[in-house]
C-alpha cells in the first residue's frame, strides 16, 4: 500500500505531538520495571512463520451485552501458537493500532468480573474472590483440550437472554456455559449468585508470560471458528489477507513525489500502526486498514 505525503505529514504530527506530551506516570517498583524491560521484545519483519490457520487457537471478540451479538464495526484479534511457544497475538484494530505480539512462552485463561490487575496471574486464579475464572493451559495440547472441554456445557443465546432478563434470576453458581447457536455462538459466559449478581456475562481472555507474572486482559473469548464465521459475514477474505503476513514480506510505500522516491517500511512484529488518534474516528481507522490488509501480497 502506498501512502500520500498528506498521510505521512499526517502521522509525522501524530508522533511529534505524543513525543512532546510527557505526562506523570507512577514510579514503577522494581518487579514492575523488570517485567515491562523482559516483556520488550525486538521487532522481526514479516513474514512471521506462526500466523497461519493451522496455528490458531482462538480468537477475541467485542460483545454488545444490549443488543445480544458481536459488534459489527470490529476485527477480531486472532491468537496463535506452536508446543509451549512461541505465542502471538495478531490485533488489527485497536485504539493503539494495528499491531502483532510475539511472546516466547504464555499461560491463558478466562474470566469474568474484577480482576486485579496489581497481582500476578497466579494470585488472581488462586486468591480473587471477585472474578469466575477458568484456566486453559501453557501450550497448544492443553488450551485445546481446554477449550473442547468447554463446550461440554451449552446454553443457546436466548437462554442467556432469559436469565439475564429474568424479573427473579435463578440462582447461579460459579456457571460457565460455551453458547452453542443463535447470534453468540462461539463465546463462553459465566455468572454466580455472588460475583454477578446471577447475570451471564462474557468471559475475557487473559494472558501472561508465566503464572507468577502480571497479565494482559482482553476482550471477551471467542473460538477460531466463530472468528472465521465473523469475518467471513462482516469482511470477506479479509482474515485471508491477514495470514499473508505469515507468507511473505509486507511493507508500508510511502510516495515521496513530486522530489522523493517511494520509501518501503516494513512490517514487523512488536510495533504498533495507524493508531485512532491519526483518524478522524474509528470508523476511518477502519477503512484505512481494510485497505492496507487487502493490499498485502
Amino acid at each position: 500500500m502506498t501512502l500520500s505525503l498528506t498521510e505521512v505529514i499526517l502521522a509525522a504530527r501524530f508522533l511529534s505531538s505524543h513525543a512532546r506530551q510527557k505526562p506523570a506516570r507512577r514510579r514503577l517498583d522494581e518487579r514492575q520495571q523488570a517485567e515491562q524491560h523482559e516483556d520488550l521484545n525486538m521487532p522481526t519483519p514479516t513474514p512471521i512463520a506462526l500466523i497461519k490457520p493451522a496455528n490458531r487457537l482462538f480468537a477475541t471478540i467485542d460483545i454488545d451485552t444490549h443488543t445480544n451479538q458481536f459488534n459489527a464495526g470490529q476485527l477480531p484479534s486472532t491468537y496463535y501458537m506452536t508446543g509451549a511457544g512461541p505465542f502471538l497475538r495478531l490485533r488489527p484494530l485497536h485504539r493503539s493500532g494495528f499491531g502483532m505480539f510475539e511472546k516466547a512462552t504464555r499461560v491463558v485463561g478466562i474470566y469474568t468480573g474484577d480482576w486485579h490487575s496489581a497481582e500476578t496471574f497466579q494470585e488472581n486464579r488462586d486468591a480473587n474472590d471477585d472474578i469466575l475464572f477458568s484456566y486453559l493451559g501453557d501450550n497448544v495440547t492443553d488450551i485445546t483440550a481446554s477449550i473442547v472441554a468447554l463446550k461440554g456445557t451449552t446454553k443457546t443465546t436466548q437462554e442467556i437472554i432469559d436469565q439475564n432478563a429474568a424479573v427473579h434470576r435463578p440462582n447461579l453458581d460459579n456457571s460457565i456455559v460455551y453458547v452453542g447457536s443463535g447470534t453468540l455462538e462461539g463465546s463462553v459466559f459465566g455468572g454466580d449468585q455472588v460475583k454477578t449478581n446471577n447475570y451471564y456475562r462474557p468471559m475475557k481472555v487473559v494472558d501472561a508470560t508465566a503464572a507468577d507474572r502480571n497479565a494482559h486482559t482482553g476482550h471477551a473469548f471467542a473460538t477460531s471458528e466463530a472468528a472465521e464465521t465473523f469475518y467471513g459475514a462482516h469482511y470477506p477474505a479479509l482474515l485471508d489477507q491477514l495470514m499473508q503476513l505469515g507468507q511473505s514480506a509486507q511493507v508500508i510505500k510511502t510516495d515521496m513525489s513530486p522530489r522523493g522516491v517511494t520509501v518501503e517500511t516494513p512490517i514487523q512484529t512488536d510495533l504498533q500502526y495507524y493508531p485512532e488518534a491519526m483518524f478522524e474516528n474509528r470508523a476511518g481507522q477502519l477503512i484505512f486498514l481494510k485497505r492496507l490488509y487487502m493490499s498485502f501480497v
